[in-house]
């Protein structure tokens, strides 16, 4: 019996591992990524001398995170009166959230909407997109079904 195993689509992990890199500050301005030399295509075959039975697999959980209740806090009778107005905080993302959204999209089939999406605000690929646009990607690819 032989088994061949082909991978491919390793551009997209490239191009994350990238954008990731450049918000962590490590990657050179100005770096693109080239797939054709990132990202060849693996072959193997493998030819097995006897039939072994698979073994069994656990994958420990982790408990879900519980959040911390603040702690309550003491107004005086002049602040009750006259409360404070705040406003109301915009979310803001990180290159590496919106890398991690488009590639999702990009597996599910959608490559041309995160394409035309980044065209529409002037970006050719998501490192070129400004910062101050984060937010209107992160609206736009949310309504095309991004996870954020």
């Amino acid at each position: 019996m032989e088994i061949t195993v082909n991978v491919t689509g390793l551009d997209n992990l490239a191009n994350a591992i990238f954008a990731l890199a450049k918000a962590a500050g490590n990657c050179k301005q100005g770096t693109q990524v080239n797939a054709t030399k990132v990202a060849p295509v693996v072959q193997q075959t493998v030819v097995p001398t006897e039939t072994v039975a698979p073994a069994a697999t656990t994958v420990p959980s982790t408990p879900p995170v519980q959040p911390v209740p603040a702690a309550p806090v003491a107004q005086n009778a002049a602040s009750a009166v006259n409360p404070v107005p705040t406003a109301t905080a915009t979310p803001t993302y990180t290159m590496e959230q919106l890398a991690v959204a488009a590639t999702g999209l990009i597996d599910a089939g959608k490559m041309q909407d995160v394409q035309n999406t980044l065209a529409a605000l002037g970006a050719q690929t998501l490192m070129d997109l400004p910062q101050e646009k984060y937010g209107e990607f992160a609206s736009a690819i949310k309504a095309i079904g991004a996870v954020i």
